[in-house]
Parts: C-alpha cells; structure tokens; sequence
C-alpha cells in the first residue's frame, strides 16, 4: 500500500565503494540476504513468546536466496512487467517502460525493512488463533512476500494482496508463490474488498486476517491542521465504506477468527509544519463499529512502543540512539479483534 515506508531509516541503503581510493581494496560483496535473516532471527528470537512466532523465526533457515530481478515499469499508467513480458512486446510499447534492477535484498526487504518484524503480529495473534489442519492467513498491504514465504513453511496457506502493481512481476519466479514447506503462497493485486474479481480469487475461511503498516486512522481518515489538505496519493483508499470493509473482513475469517491490525509510526509533525498521514496509527475503525459488524474486541489501540524499540534496536534501526531518543522517534499501536461464534 502506498507510503508504508513510515520511517526512513527503514527504506533500502545501496553501499558507496571509495572510487577514488587508488589503494583501496575491492569491496566486499554483501553476505547473502538469507544469512542476514537468519542472524536477524536469532536477535528476535528472544524478544517473542509464543511457539508460533519462534517458529516463523526459525523458518528463516528454509528461506530460497533470490537471484537478482529486473521489471519493467510505466509508473504513471500502473504497469509493472517481468522481462519476459517485456520482450514479447512491439519496439513502441518497449520505449514507455523504464527497468528498474532489484538486488536480492531488496526481494525479502522491498522499501519497508525487515518482514521479521511481522513476528510480533504472530506473537500477539496467537494467543487467539486457531491452527487445525492447514490454516489460511490474508495479509493485507503485505509490502513483501518474505513473511508470506516463512508462514508457508509454517504450515499456513497464505495470502498478500496489495494495490501495488510492482509485486507481481517482482515475484514471478518459479518458487515465489505456489507449495513451499508444507503450506502455500499466493499473492493477488488490486483493491479488496471492493473489485469482486479479488473477493471471489482470496475467498474466504481465513483463521487470521493482519495488516501492518496499512489500515492508519492518518491514511483512511486523515486531520491535517486547519489549512491543510493530503495529496489523495498518499493516503489508503478502500474503495467501499468502513462499515462494509469491515464486513468483509469479518465474513473471510472463520468463526473464532482474528483480524489484527499493527501500525509502526514516526511522530507527527506539529501543526505548522506538513501533516503526516502515515504517523496517526490509530485504528481508523471505532471499537463500536468493529462491534457492530460483528466483532469481539480483544485489544484496541494498545501502545506496543517498548517491544518496536526492542525489536528496532535487535535490527540495528535504532542506529546506536539511546532509548530515550529512539523512543521520541518510534511510536506503535495494535487492535485486535475476533469473529464471534
């Protein structure tokens, strides 16, 4: 979803070789990014409880290392296409498409940083989750398949959907999606709930529904100051109301299912300065609709900031801060409802 990468420090760093250091030795080509998940891992690992999120975890070692991609883009019109898609096409249509190449590290960690990150939605979740036979999960605005991928192995089938065009033709190798481990993955482009397409390909019977980073009271219902307005492009459009998104979330969970809804922030700016959609990490739904749809709230707008602190800093995100200033510059919040029934 767009304008997820909420903090800077999160977003891809290319390393700079001393060009003009006559003696300089070659650089050092980067470790593998898989070997970095799993050291990354081992740093979580201690920071979550439950089996599952250590599972997740540790299902970073049956990780494939991705060979680099290169997709063809047409960002004002929304293409997105893989090579081969690319050189079927007329020398015309070739010259609207710019490639942009993607390096290993960029397939697990997109814009957005780690999808460890993701094992503290597990670990809040699963207290309340039901894993009977082969249980689905949909995660909505999932921004990179790395935690789809640990969750097949986990046993899950599980889902991505994501307006972002990208993804697709990033992910089109075989052994992006399909089996993996003993589960599956599969990801689906476009705006669910509201194209009737997505509904009928995602379905229903989801044992755990989650979104990190996507569904922010700042990105569905923005409040700038007075005298503010948004650029309609940095915001999370559902393309149906509140009350019936939230239908259909309730009705793709089975009963007993739970829908988590995880937001990592920066602070907001002040008032004089530019409104920041994706700072206000609230639930953008009120506890009484989630309620009225049908819901059991179980949490709602819990403050998580000391685990995002631990965890950041286990990541190296903190960049050596001292916890006090890290904590000025990292603000979190979790709602977490269940299906009744």
């Amino acid at each position: 979803m767009p304008h997820r990468n909420v903090l800077a420090m999160l977003a891809l760093l290319f390393p700079v070789t001393a060009a003009f250091a006559q003696d300089a030795k070659p650089a050092e080509p980067p470790p593998p990014i898989t070997e970095k998940m799993k050291a990354d891992a081992a740093k979580l690992s201690p920071l979550v409880t439950s089996e599952l999120a250590k599972q997740f975890l540790a299902a970073t070692a049956k990780l494939a290392e991705p060979t680099p991609r290169t997709v063809y883009r047409n960002r004002e019109k929304g293409i997105a296409l893989t090579k081969r898609a690319y050189d079927a096409l007329p020398a015309d249509e070739k010259a609207t498409l710019t490639p942009r190449e993607y390096p290993p590290d960029f397939y697990y960690e997109t814009g957005y940083g780690s999808p460890l990150v993701y094992a503290r939605v597990l670990d809040l979740a699963a207290p309340h989750v039901m894993r009977a036979g082969k249980p689905k999960l949909l995660d909505f605005g999932y921004g990179t398949i790395g935690q789809l991928q640990l969750l097949a192995h986990c046993g899950f089938d599980a889902h991505g959907v994501d307006v972002e065009p990208m993804f697709p033709a990033l992910y089109s190798e075989p052994g992006d999606t399909g089996a993996m481990g003993t589960g599956s993955v599969s990801i689906h482009v476009g705006q669910w709930p509201a194209e009737e397409s997505l509904r009928n390909a995602i379905g229903g019977g989801y044992s755990l529904i989650t979104s990190k980073n996507t569904l922010k009271k700042g990105y569905i219902h923005p409040s700038p100051p007075a005298g503010q307005t948004v650029d309609p492009k940095r915001l999370v459009h559902l393309g149906v109301g509140d009350e019936e998104f939230l239908k259909r979330v309730h009705d793709a969970l089975v009963p007993g299912g739970v829908f988590v809804i995880y937001n990592i922030c920066p602070p907001q700016n002040p008032p004089e300065k530019e409104y920041i959609p994706w700072a206000d990490g609230l639930s953008p739904f009120p506890r009484e609709m989630l309620e009225k749809v049908g819901f059991e709230v179980l949490a709602f707008d819990e403050v998580d900031r000391q685990w995002v602190l631990d965890g950041f800093a286990a990541l190296g995100y903190t960049e050596g801060k001292t916890r006090e200033e890290a904590a000025k510059e990292f603000l979190c919040w979790y709602t977490i409802v269940r299906r009744k029934g």
